[in-house]
């Protein structure tokens, strides 16, 4: 029973010692915390306490990379499972619930916290700078061990509960968005519950105040800004550490529970269109119709950009985000001749150029990823077009459905105040404006490309590689040196500076475009 019970665990654990790229991975992220403790050593005399800046700067790394890449590690754990129809097989082979959930979930929980495991050594160099103490350090890493519990058994229950790894990461990223607003709002509440009179006189109204303390203390960012401070001596064990090993534990017990009513009958009507309407519905217009002249562009659009019906929900939904502005920018008694029609636009566009880049990214993780992870690609590259065709006829398609989103962009600018043809022709010739899409771009490409490689985790990877390829890659240093220079830019013109940003991007874009259309021939060739 035993061997049963852990047999799949056992596997995993020895599948995972053997993969050299999982080795490699954490030697890299060793190598990044290394080179974090060198610019701190080279730095020590330019800034006090430089130990407690190097770890400041690594607690809060390993926070921000645990949270991203760890909602699409850990929600894919049983619903890859589920997509792949795998689920029956394995309980044919003798294996528990419980036997499957502590090999698919708690052996990537287990390889998760071996990357803090392998920088902890490191870490602890940085009381050597001055500024921290190993408590500090301890405490720290009990934290995030304690914030990874609670992630991976979270994601799990809604692995177990969704059909699909998109859905359960969605759902996991919507807990832990209220896991992080939950220690403000607990302290909103207990003030007004004692403002008007409530006091610990009373058993309920004691045990009510208790709670709303325990919510607003176990919390791992309010953990992190406690423990990244000087003169840090609270124990080890805090709060925030009972609690979140606890909710884990909970949420493991939850999944188990769950395991055999949402895996029992397994739906195999294969990938769901999504938000597309029928051609017989009440909105017929909005149904994709019959298939363009370009077919692929026709397919990414209605499935992966959305189609016309999520065009439609895009327009409504960004229309409600500028009313819902006008809504927070006016006061009392003010007329729609007094807004600040000016502040609403700065407003509105900075939300906007926010959804475009976050809409870009979700695109370029799924421009590929259904014909990675449907193993189709090899049919795709069968019909007689050449993979440059095929990949930029679904970027196209993506692109259209970012449309929407354009158009809210542009209205919304001609809310900005003073603008003429001047200043539109400055801004587009601005090196500055041509370096920051210059590093949207780059941060596209890396994305698609990570998608070819990863089933889940894309976009949380790119995020991760971004900075030291920014920081790293010789193109960086160089867009760095002709955008901040003022030298260059008053010497050879505004002009010259901005057309090497576009040669940069040129060359970066060929670069990563090469490396993604070799990635799909040998996916294709399997």
């Amino acid at each position: 029973m035993y061997y049963g019970l852990l047999a799949l665990l056992t596997r995993s654990l020895r599948q995972d010692a053997r993969q050299t790229r999982n080795h490699v991975f954490r030697l890299a992220f060793v190598a990044f915390i290394y080179l974090a403790l060198l610019a701190a050593t080279v730095t020590s005399g330019m800034f006090g306490a430089p130990g407690l800046r190097f770890f400041t700067q690594i607690a809060w790394l390993n926070m921000f990379f645990i949270s991203c890449a760890g909602i699409g590690f850990f929600a894919s754990a049983i619903t890859e499972e589920k997509e792949e129809e795998t689920i029956g097989l394995l309980q044919m082979a003798g294996l528990n619930p419980l036997g499957i959930l502590l090999g698919k979930s708690t052996s990537r929980l287990i390889q998760a916290s071996m990357l803090l495991v392998v920088q902890f050594p490191f870490a602890l160099l940085a009381v050597t700078l001055g500024g921290v103490t190993p408590h500090q350090i301890f405490a720290a890493y009990v934290a995030l061990l304690a914030y990874m519990i609670l992630l991976a058994n979270v994601a799990l229950v809604w692995s177990t509960i969704c059909q699909r790894g998109g859905t359960a990461a969605g759902m996991t990223t919507l807990i832990f968005v209220l896991y992080f607003a939950m220690p403000n709002l607990a302290r909103v509440v207990s003030a007004e519950l004692v403002s008007i009179g409530w006091g610990g006189s009373h058993w309920f109204a004691g045990r009510v105040l208790e709670t709303l303390e325990w919510l607003g203390q176990s919390s791992i960012w309010d953990r992190l800004e406690a423990t990244t401070q000087t003169g840090f001596n609270d124990p080890i064990f805090s709060r925030q550490v009972i609690s979140n090993s606890l909710g884990g534990l909970v949420c493991f017990l939850t999944a188990w529970l769950l395991f055999n009513p949402f895996t029992r009958s397994m739906s195999s009507q294969g990938v769901t269109r999504g938000l597309v309407m029928k051609s017989t519905s009440r909105v017929r217009f909005l149904s994709p119709g019959r298939c363009w002249a370009l077919p692929l562009v026709w397919k990414d659009f209605q499935f992966i950009g959305g189609g016309y019906s999520f065009a439609v929900v895009k327009l409504i939904g960004y229309s409600a985000l500028l009313a819902l502005i006008v809504y927070a920018t006016t006061v009392e008694g003010v007329t729609a001749r007094s807004i600040q029609w000016a502040d609403v636009g700065q407003a509105y566009v900075s939300c906007m150029v926010a959804a475009v880049v976050i809409e870009s990214c979700i695109l370029a993780a799924r421009v590929f990823h259904d014909e990675v992870r449907l193993q189709t690609l090899s049919s795709l590259l069968m019909l007689p077009r050449t993979i440059p065709y095929l990949a930029y006829s679904k970027a196209l398609g993506c692109l259209m459905g970012l449309l929407p989103s354009l158009l809210c962009l542009a209205l919304g600018a001609l809310l900005l105040p003073g603008i003429d043809s001047d200043q539109v022709v400055r801004a587009l010739v601005e090196p500055y404006l041509w370096g920051v899409v210059l590093s949207v771009m780059i941060f596209l490409h890396l994305i698609a490309l990570l998608s070819l490689f990863v089933k889940w985790g894309a976009l949380p990877l790119a995020l991760m590689l971004m900075g030291p390829i920014t920081s790293c890659c010789p193109v960086g240093q160089l867009l760095f040196f002709v955008v901040g220079q003022q030298g260059m830019r008053e010497s050879y013109g505004i002009l010259a500076a901005t057309a090497t940003v576009w040669i940069l991007m040129g060359l970066v874009c060929f670069v990563f475009q090469m490396m993604i259309a070799a990635r799909l021939q040998e996916l294709g060739s399997k």
